[in-house]
């Protein structure tokens, strides 16, 4: 049960947690953060080391969506500046990082409350979308209020998110976003070492990736990985035709272009940039390491096939939107 104040829910401290649904409707459950920055590459990374004081265990909070909604209304939360969208296993957790060393800044990174939200439609197939639009607006809102003085707000979302595009231009029509994406082959290598869990149906509803369960053959992982990346990637080109505050990021352009062409679109300072070179040294899901490039690649037959046939065609659509611009 949320504390109130003047028979309103008082949120102040605490951060949407997770997402649980009671049969069709959705509860927010809150975790109490306090002046804490989210730091580590992933939400759920800073939401597991926080969850993990004694505290936790004892005192929880849980409201509806509406209550959210109407705690956000009047405490907004910092600007989001920035949407990063993109392929999976191509920078963006360099970039989100980057962006996190910047104190002034809030990152949430991969939140799953927001997947919810931004899913919920899929679990209510009758949601109006005035209403989830709303929801994700206050989602957003609510991990964005500023716990030391942050005056900007940036998400990056999963792969799949770009499916959603078109709900996320009409929640956050004048936020700037980009689509990051990667030489094919050297993302189905990363796959092929460490699956995602998406590329499993079980772990992610197909059509969240546009996709069916007819389409997963348990013996061809890479096709379906294969496939579903190419939508993905289609999914980012169709956006920046569409809408010209998208813009196109390869892998091979980090982490320059975290200061440079970066540096304009998502409305940074000359003052963050001393900060977010020395973060964009290091790799960004093993801090105490240096970022490097592509290693040695184990190309086999089946992933070549794979890349020829789905990944490919769209790679070079989106080079050749990106180099013209």
């Amino acid at each position: 049960m949320a504390a109130t104040i003047g028979g309103a829910v008082n949120l102040s401290g605490w951060v949407p947690a997770r997402v649980v649904w009671q049969g069709d409707e959705p509860k927010i459950e809150w975790l109490l953060m306090r002046q804490q920055r989210f730091v580590e590459p992933f939400f759920e990374q800073t939401i597991d080391r926080v969850a993990r004081k004694p505290f936790h265990t004892l005192f929880r909070r849980q409201t509806s969506v509406e209550e959210m909604v109407a705690w956000t209304e009047e405490h907004p939360g910092a600007p989001l500046r920035g949407i990063i969208l993109h392929e999976s296993r191509c920078g963006s957790t360099l970039i989100s990082q980057a962006l996190a060393a910047v104190e002034r800044n809030i990152v949430a990174s991969e939140p799953a409350p927001l997947d919810a939200l931004l899913r919920a439609h899929m679990q209510m197939p009758g949601l109006p979308r005035e209403t989830q639009i709303r929801w994700v607006r206050a989602m957003v809102a609510a991990l964005g209020q500023p716990r030391n003085g942050e005056q900007a707000m940036y998400v990056k979302l999963d792969c799949w998110h770009v499916h959603q595009r078109e709900l996320l231009r009409e929640a956050f029509p004048e936020t700037p976003w980009i689509f990051l994406y990667r030489e094919p082959m050297a993302v189905m290598l990363s796959h092929a070492r460490t699956p995602a869990a998406w590329t499993i149906p079980a772990m992610l509803a197909p059509r969240a990736l546009e996709m069916e369960m007819a389409d997963w053959n348990p013996a061809e992982m890479e096709v379906y990985c294969a496939r579903a990346l190419a939508k993905i990637c289609a999914g980012g080109l169709k956006a920046v035709r569409e809408d010209s505050r998208g813009l196109l990021v390869n892998y091979s352009e980090l982490p320059q272009a975290m200061w440079g062409k970066l540096t304009q679109h998502f409305g940074l300072e000359a003052r963050d940039m001393a900060a977010i070179e020395h973060q964009s040294q290091f790799d960004a899901k093993s801090p105490m390491q240096k970022f490097e490039k592509d290693g040695e690649r184990v190309e086999t037959e089946r992933l070549r096939a794979a890349v020829a046939r789905y990944l490919q065609p769209v790679y070079e659509e989106l080079e050749a939107e990106r180099l013209k611009a």
